[in-house]
């Protein structure tokens, strides 16, 4: 399972009696229980896995000091309005690099080994992206990051690997359709024409909503600004707890 938190539109997530209770003024949290393909996919959920549990015989006080990457420490950075993929799994710091002319992952001053997640299963034993709230993984991408469905596409059958699913109940159903309403970043910007012949008030108007977004998040410390991309959620969704049932 993970336990999950979306902060407000402003970013913040303690409670505040001063705001009017609306959606963007709420701080969303939910159980997101997850059920894994063991048998069809044994080597994707021993990767998954391994991001769940920490590992056995490790000093708890090197853990305090030195911890390994965790999904209790990851964010879901984005929703691709493409493919319908919500990303999870983004672990800040975790990189991938060159080590001693081996590709390894990096997080602190660990150097842990970069396995492919690979199953030698029958490809026609695979299960297609056909519908909501399948936990997917993309192929030779040594990162735990992963994906959640929101919608059936079959197209990601080529590039991706379903290795699990969403269990669903009337909360997590409800929690996915609240995503929907979830601003997203676009680079596309509206068109500097309309048919009153305004001119660029489109584009100005386009260009001050995102200066104002922009300098809030600065004034808040959000760092979100660095870094902005197509599909990217305006507010932020991590997770707090991640084990298993």
């Amino acid at each position: 399972y993970m336990d999950v938190r979306i902060a407000r539109t402003d970013g913040s997530t303690y409670i505040r009696d001063d705001l009017e209770d609306t959606f963007d003024n709420r701080v969303l949290f939910q159980r997101i229980i997850l059920g894994l393909y063991g048998k069809l996919s044994p080597n994707h959920v021993q990767k998954f896995l391994s991001f769940i549990e920490t590992p056995k015989n490790v000093d708890v006080e090197d853990l305090i000091d030195n911890p390994y990457p965790s999904f209790s420490r990851s964010t879901f950075p984005a929703l691709d309005q493409e493919t319908g993929l919500l990303m999870g799994g983004n672990i800040p710091s975790l990189r991938v690099k060159d080590v001693a002319g081996t590709t390894a992952l990096t997080y602190g001053s660990r150097v842990l080994p970069a396995n492919l997640w690979i199953d030698e299963s029958d490809s026609s034993k695979r299960i297609s992206h056909s519908t909501k709230g399948l936990l997917t993984h993309k192929n030779l991408d040594p990162l735990p990051n992963f994906g959640i469905t929101t919608r059936s596409q079959p197209s990601l059958d080529a590039t991706h690997t379903v290795f699990g699913q969403v269990l669903w109940d009337a909360d997590t159903l409800q929690f996915f359709r609240d995503l929907e309403d979830i601003p997203t970043y676009s680079v596309e910007r509206p068109s500097g024409f309309d048919d009153f012949n305004t001119g660029d008030v489109a584009t100005q108007v386009f260009n001050a909503q995102r200066a104002l977004f922009r300098g809030a998040a600065k004034t808040l410390g959000d760092d979100r600004v660095s870094k902005l991309y197509d599909g990217k959620l305006l507010r932020r969704m991590e997770v707090l707890q991640v084990g298993r049932l």
